[in-house]
């Protein structure tokens, strides 16, 4: 009986490892999506960027919504700062809501060409 106890124990626990890591994969891919978009959009108006990172976001199936997408331009550096709730599924039928915060910049430098 010990023995099928501790079987359930680890399944659970493996369980929530999955659905953990899951989460945590798309945040990454969701947080280098940002940076990139940050990298390249300095000169971009600050609503094209909202909507380049909701669009991200859509893609990556992250629930992002755009009162929580904040784009900030001082003169030649690009912040955005997002924050986003995600259930994840630590137990069958129990989901704890886990708060993910992305935070990205960008810069550009005038006069700033590759040289031939």
């Amino acid at each position: 009986m010990g023995r099928v106890i501790r079987i359930v124990v680890v399944a659970l626990v493996l369980y929530a490892c999955w659905h953990a890591v899951s989460a945590q994969w798309e945040y990454l891919q969701f947080k280098d999506a940002v940076d990139q978009i940050a990298h390249l959009g300095v000169d971009r108006d600050p609503d094209d960027i909202r909507a380049s990172v909701l669009s991200a976001g859509t893609k990556l199936r992250i629930p992002v919504t755009p009162e929580r997408v904040a784009v900030r331009k001082e003169s030649d550096h690009l912040y955005i700062d997002v924050v986003y709730t995600r259930p994840v599924e630590v137990l069958p039928r129990y989901t704890y809501p886990w708060t993910f915060t992305v935070n990205a910049h960008g810069w550009f430098v005038p006069g700033g060409q590759i040289r031939k």
